[in-house]
């Protein structure tokens, strides 16, 4: 069956990028999608902008702030009073939540928005320590870099790293590719192509803006045998799919 991602959690409902949000995502089944980066102090938050203004009650680019002052802010308000207690998460407290609530054979996706110092070891023993690392997929810089999917290697050989396919035309060199085990394909591959994957030990993340924001093109992705699904509407999807 394929598994729906609800990216940054269940963010038509809650303040995206937040605890609440992922809780609220992982207890109906799906995986979440996660945005990682590091802040002055090299503490690894999860947060998709590079500065903290557009969901937050604060201003600053997070490179330039410690995880003390990420921390004070209020990352929910933006979306409803009721959220005001939000906080932007650290990336262990997100891998608490996952390991808590999540259900789904792949639960997680981290998308890596900078590689800090450390923070491949951190990445790959937190995952470790709670037994995730067979349900979760690195993407972001992860598929954008060879080197950066054989540091990851290097930090852990049971990390999944995912190589990428834009177009049908680089399907093969990401199959081929020796450092992931998963492709993230951001093109509405058929099903000879999910099959050209499957029979190259790969599994697929159906993406990009042609599935992700298509309802239509979504149920294509999952007939065609996609294993998973990154999704702006998860509860729209998880319905046709039911």
């Amino acid at each position: 069956m394929t598994i729906v991602i609800a990216h940054r959690g269940l963010d038509e409902t809650y303040p995206e990028n937040t605890v609440i949000a992922f809780k609220a995502a992982l207890e109906k089944g799906y995986a979440i999608e996660i945005d990682v980066r590091g802040t002055s102090d090299d503490e690894l938050i999860v947060l998709h902008d590079d500065t903290v203004d557009r969901t937050t009650d604060g201003e600053g680019r997070v490179a330039q702030m410690t995880l003390a002052e990420v921390k004070a802010l209020n990352a929910g308000s933006w979306c409803g009073e009721e959220f005001a207690g939000a906080q932007i998460p650290t990336l262990m407290e997100t891998f608490d939540a996952v390991k808590e609530f999540g259900t789904a054979e792949t639960t997680l996706i981290i998308e890596m928005k900078t590689l800090d110092p450390g923070c491949i070891n951190k990445i790959c023993d937190g995952l470790a320590e709670r037994g995730l690392l067979s349900s979760t997929v690195g993407i972001g810089l992860i598929h954008l870099s060879v080197d950066v999917r054989r540091r990851f290697y290097g930090g852990s050989p049971d990390f999944q790293c995912a190589s990428v396919a834009n177009v049908a035309a680089e399907l093969p060199a990401a199959i081929s590719d020796p450092y992931s085990s998963w492709i993230y394909v951001r093109y509405l591959m058929s099903a000879e192509d999910v099959k050209a994957a499957h029979d190259g030990d790969k599994k697929v993340i159906a993406s990009g803006p042609d599935v992700m924001e298509n309802l239509d093109n979504m149920v294509l992705s999952a007939e065609a045998g996609a294993d998973t699904i990154m999704a702006y509407h998860p509860d729209a999807i998880a319905d046709r799919l039911a």
